[in-house]
């Protein structure tokens, strides 16, 4: 700690509590048997507690502002108000639709993250945002595969109508490009000592590749 400014404390702290408001919205979940979001819930946990096992280094958790953007479509889901906002209010829909897409976007982006770090995978940035982006989107072709098989055996209603789906889609491809060009971005204006701090060092620095 003692080598840690106070600026760097407090990013970790609220990164840890919004990452606390994640792992129990994902306890809930598993409480409801709401299958499709508990697997969305461990996914963005493991992301959020990857770097920090690996390394042992707990001020490698993620930026506050990525953990929110994680934490914000399953809070929308664990909110008992949400339903009745989705049913009273028209652009609701589409702003759970945008917000789960940014999660998305953000867990592609942790995955092309890690990636990076731990294995042999190198990819260029017009690539890494690229794959963001159909990352966000086949995860989203599944997920809507999911809520029609579980509306088909518990009889519910979740996927909607065709229409419904065809949106969703619609704003999972627009949040994906939206996310993929900001955190090409994002990256670019992070200082070097916060991606040093963060484990981001070395996310756009590409070696050459070796000629056999």
């Amino acid at each position: 700690m003692a080598n840690r400014t106070p600026e760097q404390i407090i990013e970790a702290e609220l990164s840890w509590i919004a990452s606390l408001v994640l792992f129990f919205s994902t306890v809930y979940m598993v409480v409801k048997l709401d299958v499709l979001w508990v697997a969305f819930g461990i996914a963005a946990i493991t992301l959020y507690v990857l770097p920090i096992i690996r390394l042992r280094d707990p001020f490698r958790a993620l930026p506050w502002e990525m953990t929110l953007l994680l934490t914000a479509p399953i809070m929308l889901r664990v909110s008992e108000s949400s339903r009745a906002l989705m049913e009273n209010v028209g652009w609701w829909n589409d702003l759970a639709s945008l917000a789960f897409a940014f999660s998305l976007t953000t867990l592609g982006f942790l995955l092309t993250v890690e990636l990076q770090i731990y294995t042999d995978v190198r990819m260029n940035r017009p690539f890494a945002v690229f794959f963001v982006v159909m990352f966000t989107l086949a995860v989203s072709g599944f997920w809507e595969l999911g809520e029609f098989i579980g509306d088909v055996v518990y009889e519910t209603d979740y996927q909607g109508t065709n229409s419904d789906v065809m949106r969703g889609l619609m704003w999972s491809l627009v949040g994906g490009l939206i996310m993929g060009a900001i955190y090409d971005l994002y990256i670019r204006a992070m200082s070097v000592k916060r991606r040093e701090t963060l484990g981001l060092i070395h996310l756009w620095e590409v070696p050459k590749w070796k000629r056999g």
